[in-house]
């Protein structure tokens, strides 16, 4: 655009300019846009400096939350590892329970058998001895009968 500007002037007008002294306002806008420029540098940096900073907590906090991330996985696995433990040890306190359990009740029922047997003995020898009995004193009650018949029998004859 400039060329158009150039290509539509005066010959006149585009000789050489010559150096003129700025003018005071020139002067004032020349010192404006240094104070501009140095004003939009500074809040570059500003701007800058915020975004390393913002970054910087970004990743320190994105560094935290690994970590912590981290450290509740562990806790997690030793939490897992301990349940794993008290299962097991409980697992194996409840198969000591249960051998106790069956021996005692294998133990009981041993016991019983020999009672049970003992008892069947005892009421055998109970219905020989009674039966034993029995055939004694009818054998006694049949001789004391056979007795009576005698002595009936020599009374009769007697009287």
């Amino acid at each position: 655009m400039r060329d158009d500007n150039l290509a539509r002037m005066s010959p006149s007008s585009r000789a050489p300019a010559r150096a003129r002294r700025p003018s005071t306002e020139q002067a004032r806008e020349a010192a404006q846009t240094r104070e501009l420029h140095a004003t939009i540098n500074a809040l570059r940096d500003e701007l800058d400096r915020a975004r390393v900073e913002e970054t910087t907590r970004l990743h320190q906090a994105a560094s935290a939350a690994q970590a912590e991330m981290q450290t509740m996985r562990e806790t997690v696995q030793a939490l897992r590892d301990e349940l794993d433990r008290v299962r097991i040890a409980s697992q194996e306190e409840l198969n000591r329970a249960v051998a106790r359990a069956s021996d005692e009740t294998r133990q009981m029922r041993e016991t019983a058998n020999a009672l049970r047997a003992q008892l069947d003995e005892s009421a055998h020898s109970f219905r020989e001895e009674l039966a034993r009995r029995e055939g004694e004193w009818r054998g006694q009650i049949l001789e004391a009968q056979a007795t009576i018949v005698a002595l009936r029998t020599e009374l009769d004859r007697k009287a």
